[in-house]
């Protein structure tokens, strides 16, 4: 649920908001899986509706976020793919309309040990490794997990590793996000799009 929105948006709008986020991504996304990347969903207890998992294309294997913060549920999730066998992983967030299929294949064209995509609030989209390379330390850091010096603490504590940096992107954390995204979503943005071009007046 993105309480960050609920400011100026009811909790039913800000999780229809997240439905329509979640849903252009099952879209973008699911041809990566002829391209040797498979998709997995985390969700948050928030999200444990019947809507939201009828939602859920069949390819898609998902398991619950565990952990107190959001450095525990990024290592926690990391870890579970690890386990699984896989050699690259990366994390991205439900929330960024103009993430699309190049930058996800990018970052795993791209990663020789760790790669990072910074958001434009100073905190960042998406963070991916090596299975060679552990970043539980950086998760389980104190950092301030939702703060604008995120990115920056986060790439002094990888400083050491080969990091690849993606484009910087905007995600979707308070209602004036809304309004700049009418200028910028791209038009794959189906069901965003959709949402914002009905409530246009909500989000001015």
């Amino acid at each position: 649920m993105k309480t960050r929105l609920q400011t100026k948006l009811t909790g039913e709008e800000a999780a229809q908001i997240q439905l329509e986020l979640l849903k252009d991504g099952f879209l973008k996304f699911e041809a990566l899986k002829n391209k040797g990347i498979d998709l997995f969903l985390a969700y948050s207890d928030g999200a444990k509706s019947k809507s939201f998992f009828e939602i859920i294309p069949d390819g898609f294997e998902y398991f619950p976020q565990l952990g107190d913060t959001i450095g525990d549920r990024m290592d926690h999730a990391m870890k579970t793919i690890f386990a699984k066998g896989y050699e690259k992983v990366v994390l991205t967030g439900s929330d960024i309309p103009n993430l699309n299929q190049k930058i996800i294949q990018d970052a795993f064209d791209k990663m020789e040990e760790v790669v990072i995509g910074p958001s434009c609030d100073g905190g960042y989209y998406l963070i991916g490794s090596t299975y060679s390379i552990d970043l539980s330390p950086i998760f389980q850091t104190n950092i301030g997990w939702g703060k604008q010096n995120v990115l920056q603490e986060t790439i002094a504590l990888i400083a050491k590793r080969k990091l690849y940096v993606l484009p910087t992107l905007k995600d979707i954390d308070y209602p004036e996000d809304l309004v700049e995204a009418l200028k910028y979503s791209e038009k794959d943005n189906y069901f965003f799009n959709q949402w914002l071009k009905e409530n246009r007046g909500r989000v001015k």
